[in-house]
């Protein structure tokens, strides 16, 4: 305890007399006060009388002394908002909590104090358990109110913890609520939230279908919802576009509808979003793949105010981008804003923010040289073992990256053709040493076709072809089933390879020809024809039956059959420009 502390807590003795004993425990310093809470001191005890002055709860009373719920709320809420953490004193609070809730009709009381708990991390099973147990009695009974069944689905969301019994009783009192009209906006919006988390993290049980499945509970709170959006805060509905980008709902009618109906609300009221409200919106509205220029235009204008874009954290400048550039946004004035953005951030990325806000700024066309120099000076910095405190002073660590972010990572190098030979040396050894993250096989044998064709891709788009990657690369692809190889991926390939002239080893020609049938052909539009047999004459790849569909698709196509053909023709010697004055007696 600090000296200003104690001091002020004898005072606060010698003010209220020997009524009050502050005693010292494990858990904080306690005392004989009463206990119950006295609505003027809000949540934090004046044990001094003084109005707006005092200790918190959570250091006044101690916690096994405690005798009425609404104390015990009034110090978990305290402890909560102190980010108190000492688990010996949420121990003592949990067991007093099952002591005092033990009825089923103290529910809302009992979810109350586990949100308080659950909020600084504090877990405990028995105390989850008994909750559901409660819950799912509540929900037999029908006396389960929306607010209570909101605040254990965010309990059961914030500790990632999967009790598919627990679990389905509540989603099934959820989807009651819903057919009852009982589901305020905040539960629905809250509710939903918690289940897209659990189901990101895999924490869901399994749909088994039928009446009230997953699906149909998904579809009618987003018809509920629609319905009833005037009701629904500017906060409320960033929650439910939250939800709907965990689930991922693309091509549905009803989700659909509503995002639409959202992005017209928060149209009108462009001064109510703030930056996370932002980069929640731009991702969802991309994720579902539902594209509103109106719901763009009023980010972007909000955006354009220097003070909300100082607001986005790294995670949700990268939310903003990538809801911009996957509907290939025209604003170049603001993603260079947000280019600039991402330069003051660049020490604190890693390379999944880093990897993501390149390949968004590559796909949306924004050419930032000084943001590409100083990322590749980066990666090419040797990662050196800090002290815990200097940790995020360059966290971008090539090492802890998984396959797919090395992947994005070149991909957005090569789209912004950054030749550093030393930077895809680099990247090229971090792709041989991956491994995967379920197993001990490397991480290029995990990917499938496109995934290793799009590795050979990146690399060819800056001339570069490294032996050893290139070699574990076409030998995973040649032994890939056939049936997983399409022929826009063998034209891909081959493109890709005839621009480093690239010598395939004979299985991969094989699986190539067989991928290029006559039927695969006839799939294939003008451009990739024509891609694969200039790419194929430079790789000396005969393909049955291809000059025969470039001659239908173009008759007047030139159709050489050598490869010393496609030599660059010698380049015309540049005359500089006369004077419109010996232009004019000269001509």
């Amino acid at each position: 305890m600090s000296v200003h502390a104690l001091r002020f807590a004898k005072q606060a003795v010698r003010q209220t007399g020997p009524a009050v004993t502050l005693i010292h425990g494990r858990s904080g310093w306690s005392g004989n006060l009463p206990n119950k809470w006295s609505p003027a001191a809000g949540h934090m005890h004046t044990a001094a009388g003084v109005e707006g002055t005092g200790l918190p709860a959570h250091l006044v009373y101690r916690p096994e002394g405690i005798e009425d719920t609404a104390t015990l709320l009034l110090v978990a809420r305290s402890a909560a908002q102190s980010n108190h953490m000492d688990s010996v004193f949420w121990r003592s609070c949990s067991l007093q909590a099952q002591r005092l809730f033990s009825s089923e009709a103290k529910l809302s009381d009992f979810a109350l104090y586990v949100d308080a708990a659950v909020s600084v991390r504090h877990h405990d099973d028995e105390l989850m358990y008994n909750l559901g147990d409660m819950t799912i009695a509540a929900a037999q009974n029908d006396t389960v109110d929306g607010e209570s069944l909101a605040l254990v689905l965010r309990a059961h969301a914030h500790l990632r913890l999967r009790n598919d019994r627990v679990l389905r009783a509540l989603e099934a009192a959820l989807f009651e609520l819903l057919q009852q009209s009982r589901a305020t906006a905040d539960c629905l919006s809250s509710s939903l939230q918690s289940l897209a988390e659990m189901h990101v993290a895999g924490c869901l049980p399994l749909d088994v279908g039928g009446a009230g499945c997953r699906a149909e509970l998904v579809d009618g709170a987003a018809r509920v919802a629609l319905e009833h959006l005037s009701f629904f805060t500017v906060t409320q509905m960033c929650r439910l576009l939250r939800a709907f980008t965990g689930f991922k709902l693309r091509g549905d009618r009803q989700v659909s509808a509503l995002l639409l109906g959202i992005g017209n609300s928060l149209g009108r009221q462009p001064s109510a979003l703030s930056a996370s409200d932002c980069a929640c919106a731009a991702k969802a509205f991309a994720v579902v793949r539902v594209h509103d220029e109106r719901i763009f235009a009023t980010l972007a204008s909000r955006l354009r105010d220097k003070d909300v874009r100082a607001c986005l954290t790294p995670e949700e400048l990268s939310d903003v981008l990538y809801g911009f550039a996957k509907f290939t946004s025209q604003d170049t004035a603001l993603l260079d804003l947000l280019s600039v953005q991402v330069r003051r951030h660049l020490h604190l990325l890693d390379v999944s923010l880093m990897s993501s806000m390149l390949a968004s700024l590559a796909k949306a066309g924004i050419s930032c040289p000084v943001l590409t120099g100083r990322a590749v000076q980066m990666l090419r910095r040797p990662t050196l073992v800090v002290e815990p405190p200097e940790t995020s002073r360059h966290c971008c660590d090539l090492t802890k990256a998984t396959i797919d972010e090395l992947s994005t990572l070149t991909m957005a190098f090569g789209k912004f053709q950054v030749r550093d030979s030393r930077l895809y040396e680099t990247l090229a050894d971090m792709f041989v040493a991956c491994r995967s993250t379920r197993s001990d096989v490397t991480g290029i044998a995990t990917l499938a076709s496109p995934a290793l064709i799009n590795i050979v891709h990146a690399f060819t788009k800056v001339h570069i072809a490294p032996a050893r990657l290139f070699g574990m690369v076409l030998g995973a692809l040649a032994d890939r089933p056939e049936d997983e190889f399409v022929a826009r991926d063998a034209v891909k390939l081959l493109h890709a390879l005839a621009k480093v002239d690239y010598d395939m080893p004979p299985g991969l020609r094989k699986r190539m020809l067989l991928a290029l049938g006559s039927e695969a052909l006839g799939e294939l539009g003008v451009f990739d024809l024509l891609k694969l047999a200039a790419a194929s004459r430079k790789l000396g790849l005969e393909v049955n039956t291809l000059e025969a569909q470039v001659g239908a698709v173009l008759p007047n196509e030139p159709q050489p059959s050598t490869r010393e053909s496609l030599q660059r023709r010698p380049t015309v010697k540049k005359v500089r420009r006369k004077s419109a004055r010996k232009q004019k007696w000269t001509w």
